[in-house]
Formats: C-alpha cells, structure tokens, sequence
C-alpha cells in the first residue's frame, strides 16, 4: 500500500486542526507569502517533470491539442460553476471554502500526475510534495470552514488510489518513452498551477487535463514515426 496517498490525507486533517486553534494568528499577508512559496514549489515540480521528457515536442503538442479539446468542453468553467448546485444553506463561506478545498486537494493536476506517476516509476517525489502543500493550504482554509474541511481528506484519498491502480493496469501497455513525456506534459500544466496559486493569472487548469491522456497516443507516434 502506497503509503504517501494515506500521507496526503492526514496531511489535511493535521492542517485543518492546526488552523482552527491558530486562526487568530494568520493575517493576510502570511496568506499571500506562503501562496507565493507554494508557487515556487509547484514550478520546481514543473521542472523536474519537464526534465523526464523523451520528446519534449510531443508533450507540447499534447498540452496544445488537450487545451483545445478542454476548452471546447469547458471543462475548467464547469468546474467552477459547481458553487451554483449547492443548496443555499446560510453557510455561504463555509460552501465556498469547502468547494475550493476539493477542486484543490481531489481533483488537481498536481495529484492525478503523482498518483499516476508512483505507479508508472514508483516516484514519491510529487505526491509527497502534494501532501505538504496540502496541509499547509489547509491551515488557511480552516479559518473558513472549521473542522469540517477534515472530511475531504475521504474523497482526496480515495481518488489517488483510483488513478494509482489506474496506472498499474495501463503499465503493461506503455514504454519508458510514453511515460516519460506524460510527466513532461504534467509538468507544463504544473506552471500553469503556478501562475493560478501565486495569483499572477487564472489560467483555466483543468482545461489542459484531456492533454494528460492525448500526450500517450502523440508519444507512441513520435516514437514509431520521428
């Protein structure tokens, strides 16, 4: 059992509470240095998936082709639009919070890729990353949403085990090289998580997603091909 995925979530649960008993104690500009300190680290995991690249052109080709298709689909803007099917409870901040907090922690690129990635090479590199800036975004969400924020550690957990069993049964069905540029094509979307959490642009993420399962298919054609 892949202990680093179990790592992630109780990395949210120890943020959670550590942010409900020391809430008083984070101003606004803590928040924006430490955003800016996850920034950096999300651009060095970037580079060091980037540098796995067999054919850095076919992973740049997938992130152009998956952003059209995401785009298309609105994938990013659907996502965001979840807010709207929340029934109005009164808790407004608490549902925002809380919704933030699971686009961050269940569905990011930063943890479909390691989970894949562990499974694919065995590399805790990016999933351990994932499970410090977790907990430590959960010490400023905490502020919002109290102890509740506890429960997305479930989903968060159950959902990397899914993309890591995922990876094992398509192990048998990919090479070094496929491999390889799908955590090129990870780390380019990692530099578009960057610009998101320092607050530089909002570039739509999620859109670039489908890119992480076109990057197998332009891989397996550069290799045979180019």
């Amino acid at each position: 059992m892949p202990f680093v995925i179990l790592l992630d979530g109780i990395g949210v649960i120890a943020g959670t509470v550590i942010g409900c008993a020391v809430r008083r104690h984070i101003s606004a500009r803590l928040q924006e240095s430490m955003n800016l300190a996850l920034a950096a680290v999300t651009v060095g995991i970037g580079v060091q998936l980037v540098g796995k690249a067999s054919h850095m052109s076919a992973a740049v080709l997938a992130l152009l082709i998956g952003g059209l298709i995401g785009h298309a689909l609105k994938i990013d803007a659907r996502l965001r639009n979840i807010s709207s099917l929340l029934p109005d409870t009164g808790g407004g901040e608490t549902a925002q919070t809380l919704l933030v907090a699971f686009s961050l922690y269940c569905i990011s690129t930063t943890g479909v890729i390691g989970a894949l990635d562990l499974g694919f090479s065995g590399d805790t590199t990016v999933l351990t990353t994932k499970a410090i800036m977790d907990c430590t975004a959960s010490l400023f969400f905490a502020a919002g949403s109290g102890l509740i924020l506890c429960a997305i550690s479930l989903p968060l957990t159950l959902i990397l085990f899914l993309c890591y069993f995922l990876s094992g049964w398509l192990m048998p069905s990919l090479t070094p090289e496929m491999i390889g540029d799908f955590s090129a094509c990870g780390g380019l979307i990692q530099f578009l998580n960057a610009m998101r959490i320092a607050k530089i642009k909002d570039p739509p993420v999620a859109d670039f997603m489908p890119a992480l399962v076109i990057v197998f298919f332009i891989s397996a054609f550069w290799t045979r091909y180019m």
